[in-house]
């Protein structure tokens, strides 16, 4: 089944949108490093942090983001009551 047109050109608009506001975040953001914790990595992961004291800053890609906001918004679409 091939997508319309319309999802494919929202789903580049949202990406291209989330791609603008994490450049922005990160422009405005110095990175902090956090003292290391001796903890092992799963549990810094866990915490918010990577293994070299940074924190992470977003867990999934923007391709994800987007595709998932593209599926909820045609979630909202199809689930209007239509009177």
């Amino acid at each position: 089944m091939r997508q319309s047109l319309f999802i494919i050109l929202a789903t580049t608009l949202i990406k291209a949108d989330i791609h603008n506001e994490l450049r922005k975040k990160r422009k405005m953001q110095r990175p902090v490093r956090f003292e290391h914790l001796y903890f092992n990595d799963h549990i810094m992961r866990d915490i918010g942090l990577q293994s070299d004291g940074f924190a992470i800053g977003e867990k999934y890609p923007p391709a994800v983001k987007a595709k998932r906001t593209v599926r909820h918004l045609r979630h909202l679409y199809y689930a209007k009551i239509k009177t």
